[in-house]
């Protein structure tokens, strides 16, 4: 059986530093690339799960005050195939 595996490629880092850096109360400058990569990690994990590749900052951590949501965009994403024993 193969299944469709999903990782954030360099475009989708640049995107979730762009969201951290409009949204976030600590700005852009605050993530290095290890922190980029576990906001990643979390919106992988929403797609393993059958939901968009979307990462969230609490209401307590955003600029507005309000909880603050961005979606990856599909360019931002690398597919792989993968088989994968039944």
């Amino acid at each position: 059986m193969k299944i469709k595996q999903y990782t954030v490629n360099s475009k989708g880092l640049k995107e979730i530093h762009r969201f951290l850096a409009e949204n976030h109360k600590k700005g852009g400058d605050h993530f290095d690339e290890e922190m980029l990569r576990a906001w990643a990690r979390s919106a992988e994990f929403q797609l393993s799960e059958g939901n968009s590749a979307s990462i969230e900052i609490r209401s307590s951590d955003s600029v507005s005050g309000h909880t603050e949501n961005m979606v990856i965009s599909d360019e931002g994403l690398d597919r792989e195939e993968i088989e994968i024993e039944e």
